[in-house]
C-alpha cells in the first residue's frame, strides 16, 4: 500500500465504523499512529459532519509524559478541536495481579470511557494498525490462547471502540505522515525490550519478515481472520446446543451431562465455557483447565469441583449443577 492510498483505506474503514454526524472521541498519545489517526479524522470530519474531540491520558510513567500531553493539546488546538487531557498514575492504580502494560490498558480504557460519556461521544477511535494486530496474534499464540482470542482485535468493539487503521500497515502510515508533514513524538519506552509487545515488535516480527516472508504481518492477520470466522460459526452452534441442553434454576444452571459428552469436542468445549459464564463465572478467570475440569465432571460418576466463583457438581439425575459459591 503506497502512502497516497492510506487515506482511501481509512475512508473505506470509517464508512462502516462511523455514522454521519456522530461525535467521535479520538484517543491520541502523540505517537505516530495516533497522530495519523487524528490527522485523518480531521480531514474526514467536514465531509461526514463529525464532531471530533481529542482525548489524551498522561500515565505518569515517564519524565517526558507532561511534554507529550502539551504536544497533543497544542496539535488539537491548532486544528480547532476540543481536547480533554488527564494525568493518572498507573503505578498507584496497578493491581497485584497486573503487569504494568495491563494496568496501563485498564486505566486508559476507563479514562476513555468516562471521557466519551462526558462529551457525548458515540465512538472512541484508537490508532491500532495492522502491525499491532499481527503482534497481538503472536502474543496470544505464544500464551496459549483459544481460537476466538487468536482472531485478534475487531475493527469495532467491544462497546464504543473502533479501529479505523486496523487494515493499514505502520510503515505506510509513517510515509503518509511524512508526505503530509504531520508531526509526532517518539516514545523511547517503545524501544525497551522489557515489555512483551516490544520484544515481538523488534525481535520476532522482523525475523519473520526478513527470513520467511516480507508479507508476514499481513498473512498473519489474514489467517487470524479465517480463524475468527470459523470460531464465530462454532460459537453459534455451541450456543444453540447449550440452549437445548440446559435450564436456569433459582441460584444456578443445570446442564445435561449426556449432551456435553455427546457433542463434538470443538462444540463441547465451547458449551462448557458458555455454561460457566451463564452460571456467573468471571470470563476473564475462566481458563482451559477449568473447561477441561467441567468436561471431566460430565463423565458417568458423581463428583464436585470448585471453579472461578462457582461450585459444580454432578447430580444423580445426570445433570451438572453450577451455582455461585458463597
Amino acid at each position: 500500500m503506497r502512502a497516497d492510498r492510506v487515506e482511501l483505506a481509512f475512508r473505506r474503514a470509517a464508512a462502516s465504523l462511523l455514522e454521519d454526524g456522530a461525535t467521535v472521541l479520538a484517543a491520541v498519545s502523540g505517537g505516530a499512529d495516533s497522530m495519523a489517526l487524528l490527522a485523518l479524522l480531521h480531514r474526514l470530519a467536514p465531509r461526514r459532519q463529525l464532531r471530533l474531540v481529542v482525548a489524551h491520558l498522561d500515565h505518569a510513567l515517564r519524565r517526558s509524559s507532561a511534554m507529550d500531553a502539551r504536544f497533543v493539546a497544542e496539535q488539537a488546538t491548532a486544528r480547532g478541536l476540543e481536547v480533554v487531557t488527564a494525568r493518572r498514575s498507573v503505578r498507584d492504580a496497578r493491581r497485584k495481579d497486573e503487569s504494568p502494560e495491563e494496568a496501563a490498558r485498564r486505566v486508559r480504557r476507563a479514562f476513555l470511557l468516562e471521557t466519551a460519556k462526558d462529551v457525548g461521544a458515540a465512538r472512541i477511535a484508537t490508532g491500532h494498525t495492522l502491525d499491532d494486530q499481527a503482534e497481538t496474534i503472536l502474543l496470544r499464540l505464544a500464551r496459549g490462547a483459544g481460537p476466538a482470542a487468536l482472531g485478534g482485535m475487531l475493527a469495532a468493539g467491544p462497546g464504543p471502540f473502533v479501529r479505523p487503521l486496523l487494515a493499514i500497515e505502520r510503515a505506510d502510515l509513517r510515509a503518509w505522515l511524512k508526505r503530509h508533514r504531520v508531526r509526532w513524538r517518539e516514545d523511547k519506552s517503545n524501544r525497551s525490550l522489557a515489555f512483551d509487545r516490544n520484544r515481538v515488535r523488534h525481535l520476532v516480527l522482523p525475523i519473520l519478515t526478513k527470513h520467511l516472508n516480507p508479507r508476514a504481518a499481513p498473512h498473519l492477520v489474514e489467517a487470524a481472520t479465517r480463524v475468527r470466522e470459523d470460531a464465530a460459526y462454532l460459537d453459534v452452534l455451541a450456543a444453540a446446543a447449550l440452549a437445548g441442553a440446559s435450564r436456569t434454576v433459582k441460584g444456578g444452571l443445570l446442564l445435561e451431562a449426556a449432551a456435553l459428552r455427546a457433542a463434538a469436542r470443538p462444540i463441547a468445549t465451547r458449551m462448557a465455557r458458555m455454561a460457566l459464564e451463564v452460571a456467573g463465572a468471571d470470563p476473564r478467570r475462566i481458563s482451559a483447565r477449568h473447561v477441561e475440569a467441567l468436561l471431566a465432571l460430565a463423565s458417568p460418576s458423581k463428583g464436585a469441583l470448585d471453579l472461578p466463583g462457582l461450585k459444580a457438581e454432578r447430580m444423580s439425575s445426570g445433570e451438572l449443577r453450577l451455582v455461585p459459591r458463597r
